[in-house]
């Protein structure tokens, strides 16, 4: 949920704990350094967008109350950071959403 952390710090979660990562709002934050390699490097079938509402908005909502609708910020960030379409990680995280929560799968 809502992982800031650095690349390093994340693979050790995953490898050790099995987990999937959220990312949310704060990958579209400029000074957020550690974390937009963090996105731009992790395997790509354990993330998952999030919204954190109503926390962590994305840019350039900042300051504003977040919402499922600004979803498709953190997509796009996250597209742009691993250099691939908005279409491959919406794919992709959303997978990964209804393998982590089997309820989600229609």
């Amino acid at each position: 949920h809502c992982w800031t952390g650095t690349y390093d710090a994340a693979m050790r979660f995953i490898e050790e704990f099995d987990v999937y990562l959220g990312l949310g709002g704060a990958v579209t934050f400029k000074a957020a350094t550690d974390l937009h390699d963090a996105a731009a490097r992790l395997p790509l079938d354990r993330i998952v967008l999030e919204t954190d509402c109503p926390f962590m908005t994305p840019a350039p909502h900042r300051g504003k109350r977040n919402e499922p609708a600004y979803t498709v910020l953190t997509c796009r960030r996250v597209a742009e950071l691993r250099g691939v379409n908005e279409d491959k990680i919406a794919a992709a995280t959303t997978s990964n959403a209804q393998r982590l929560f089997p309820g989600l799968r229609r």
